[in-house]
């Protein structure tokens, strides 16, 4: 069977890495980006030259995909105009399109920031009530909400991964517990793209790290994931000068927050 996926934010530093872990999986691999990437294509990839306020062009672009693995928007806390406009305005389309061109799964990036406000010494499932901490897990919170009624009114599909720090190796104390290493954040890709049926599936996206914070095996065993890494093998190189982290959300959660990297 043929297999088209088009990547939302492909050409961005999560992006990236991903495309690299599974560069020539997939018969034909969709670029959606503002601009065409500086580095060279994989093999089978192309690029649609867009934005994600076009729903047009996202519709005409998703033509044929089997999976959208939406990767797009704004990483960043921002002023909520701008966070409206990319991640909420945004991932509408996506879903709008997605049903539009007969896709039958999104792959949505969510983040840890839906449920930053919980108390860090609490350990969190799928089932976690919403308790975002900033404008960016607002928007999170509502693209996990719009996939549910995709799924539910349409039929679609969803992964939606709650994302902790994807990083080369955990950097600070908090990111023992949420770090999710590259090859993980490969492996769950893939996982979320070809698994079975899952419905509309929160997976939380976290390295198999000795500390952890959330359970995930449920989510983790709709789709058939198994992390391989644990960020204490890189414990005696973090930065632990930073205040232990009284809420899931860390720094994010303190009212003076404007800015940062999830």
């Amino acid at each position: 069977m043929m297999t088209t996926v088009l990547y939302t934010g492909g050409t961005g530093r999560m992006g990236r890495v991903i495309r690299e872990g599974l560069a020539g999986r997939y018969d034909r691999v969709v670029l959606y980006a503002r601009s065409s990437p500086d580095e060279p294509l994989h093999p089978g990839e192309e690029v649609v030259i867009g934005d994600l306020s076009d729903l047009a062009g996202l519709t005409a672009a998703a033509a044929g995909a089997d999976v959208i693995v939406h990767l797009g928007g704004i990483a960043d806390e921002a002023p909520y105009e701008q966070i409206r406009a990319a991640n909420i305005d945004g991932t509408y389309h996506v879903y709008e399109a997605a049903r539009r061109a007969g896709v039958r799964r999104v792959v949505y990036a969510s983040s840890n920031h839906v449920i930053g406000f919980h108390p860090a010494d609490e350990v969190l499932d799928e089932s976690a009530p919403l308790r975002p901490d900033t404008y960016y897990g607002v928007s999170k919170a509502f693209g996990e909400a719009l996939a549910s009624l995709y799924h539910d009114k349409w039929g679609i599909e969803s992964v939606l991964l709650r994302i902790g720090t994807m990083r080369p190796a955990p950097e600070d104390t908090r990111q023992l517990a949420l770090w999710l290493s590259w090859p993980d954040a490969v492996e769950l890709t893939r996982c979320s793209i070809e698994s079975g049926p899952v419905g509309c599936q929160v997976v939380y996206g976290v390295s198999a790290n000795s500390e952890q914070w959330w359970n995930s095996a449920v989510g983790w065993d709709a789709i058939g994931f198994v992390p391989r890494d644990d960020a204490a093998e890189h414990a005696e190189n973090v930065d632990r000068s930073a205040p232990t982290a009284a809420f899931h959300g860390g720094g994010f959660t303190a009212v003076d927050y404007e800015g940062g990297i999830w």
